[in-house]
């Protein structure tokens, strides 16, 4: 079961930006076109969608920060999944505009998105920065495929190379991230006694936990459960956000020890289950915001070596360890590295 932990906003920032974009209700099912090939029929969403796109596209200019106190906890799905179809159409207007040949407006669906990504970072909250590393990489396709387009000018290697550049330059770290969502564990644990676990945990998980009694044992005046499974939070958290002082490469041992160590005590009489409610694939979380991180970095570095920038630093593969590698061959500039992520290819123009 996958259970993350989301703070709503108040109505300022994302808030508004998704009341702006309420799709996810009234355009349910037609986003599922959007992955099809029948280009009439995504033409219509896209025109049915598109007064709510620019709506969006005007509050994304507007929002430049996020509050920093976010009140109460909620599963992050829901919230989330109105900014997905958002994504899902600024990324199908992108594929329509390089078929019909207009490159900007492309540009413009990936400088969107990411400034989306930006916020979902700035946010403090580890499900919408996972959340900000998945469209962050998936946006990144598209902008190799502007790259590749025959119509391509140097213009827009410039601008994909600013956005990449602005993506780095703001990057949220992740002992940030982390040292964040453990102060909102220990909240949600101190709520569980005070608050109606109505109000803190999702219908699914709120009957299972109800019909197994184990919120009445948790909510017992000095309950053993609760307050070691509390302690396991606190520790284990701990050691997550410790591990950040170092790139990803290096801490995925530490990472490993503690996955396996929650896989151990799971179904034992004390199992802690919030805790490995609230901790479960930290080594996949780990590793998908280092994707992230060497996924830009690589589309940066062929960007800059095609627009002749010099790079002040030779950057470090904070996935691998390795320095990314910069191939120049007859037509074009190609950066790669040991890892997960498809080599950036920029043809010179």
């Amino acid at each position: 079961m996958r259970f993350f932990i989301l703070i709503l906003l108040s109505l300022t920032g994302l808030d508004r930006i998704r009341q702006e974009f309420e799709i996810y209700q009234r355009f349910a099912g037609e986003i599922e076109i959007l992955a099809t090939e029948d280009t009439r029929e995504i033409g219509d969403v896209l025109k049915r969608t598109e007064a709510k796109r620019l709506a969006v596209r005007k509050q994304l200019d507007k929002d430049e920060h996020l509050p920093a106190k976010l009140p109460s906890l909620f599963l992050a799905d829901e919230y989330i999944a109105p900014f997905l179809d958002y994504v899902a159409i600024e990324r199908a207007v992108a594929d329509q505009a390089l078929q019909q040949n207009q490159l900007d407006e492309a540009v413009q669906s990936v400088r969107y998105v990411y400034r989306l990504a930006e916020l979902f970072s700035e946010s403090g909250s580890l499900p919408l920065r996972s959340t900000a590393a998945r469209i962050r990489l998936q946006m990144l396709e598209t902008a190799q495929s502007i790259v590749r387009h025959p119509h391509c000018r140097r213009e827009h290697h410039q601008a994909l190379y600013e956005i990449l550049e602005d993506q780095i330059n703001t990057r949220t770290t992740d002992t940030a991230i982390w040292e964040r969502y453990r102060e909102e564990g220990l909240l949600f644990f101190a709520r569980l006694n005070r608050q109606n676990p109505a109000e803190l945990l999702p219908p699914e998980l709120l009957r299972e936990l109800t019909s197994r009694r184990i919120l009445a044992e948790y909510n017992k005046p000095g309950s053993q459960r609760a307050e070691y499974d509390q302690s396991v939070f606190r520790r284990v958290s701990e050691a997550i956000a410790n591990s950040c002082s170092v790139p990803y490469f290096q801490r995925q041992p530490v990472l490993q020890r503690l996955d396996e160590e929650l896989r151990q005590r799971r179904g034992t009489e004390n199992e802690p289950i919030f805790s490995m409610l609230l901790l479960q694939e930290v080594s996949e979380q780990m590793q998908l915001f280092a994707q992230e991180r060497s996924g830009i970095e690589t589309a940066y570095v062929a960007l800059s070596a095609a627009l002749g920038k010099p790079l002040q630093n030779r950057m470090l593969n904070f996935l691998t360890g390795n320095q990314y590698e910069i191939r120049l061959i007859p037509d074009g500039v190609m950066c790669t590295y040991q890892g997960n992520i498809k080599p950036f290819y920029v043809p010179y123009r």
